[in-house]
């Protein structure tokens, strides 16, 4: 068996239409999947983007109800406590040109906050615990719910 082919043959290959075709089909192929790995890479890139700022939010989130927890138990009448924050957005950051200095850092939305607490069925305790998250997050009463546990 030959593993050379001379020019003699090549030119004789591209005068046949059926092999014109098999070039310019698998030229079509290549050109196609070039673009299809490109348009599969990006998404890829999204979805670990969007994967990664849902990891963060819910890193926020689980820091931001520990130090609630702990707080409110400090509050007379509430006995154990557990939390739960869920925010809208991720803590944003601003960068100067260059990415060099950091110019600002805005707080994460706060959508709603549960606390299940012992004492939660007295209005008393309800309503320091509604002032304490309010107070503390700057959100609306109607976005925190209290209740007994």
């Amino acid at each position: 068996m030959r593993a050379v082919i001379g020019m003699g043959e090549i030119k004789e290959l591209l005068k046949s239409d059926r092999t014109i075709k098999i070039v310019l089909a698998a030229g079509a192929a290549l050109i196609l999947l070039i673009a299809l790995g490109s348009i599969f890479s990006g998404s890829g890139k999204t979805a670990a983007g969007a994967l990664s700022a849902a990891a963060e939010i819910d890193e926020q989130e689980r820091g931001l109800e520990k130090r609630l927890s702990e707080i409110l138990t400090e509050i007379n009448g509430v006995g154990e406590v557990h939390v739960m924050v869920t925010l809208g957005t991720s803590e944003q950051k601003q960068y100067g040109r260059n990415a060099d200095m950091l110019l600002s850092v805005t707080a994460p939305e706060v959508r709603g906050v549960i606390v299940v607490c012992e004492g939660g069925d007295r209005a008393d305790v309800r309503e320091k615990v509604v002032n304490a998250v309010t107070g503390v997050f700057g959100i609306n009463s109607l976005r925190v719910s209290v209740a007994a546990g």
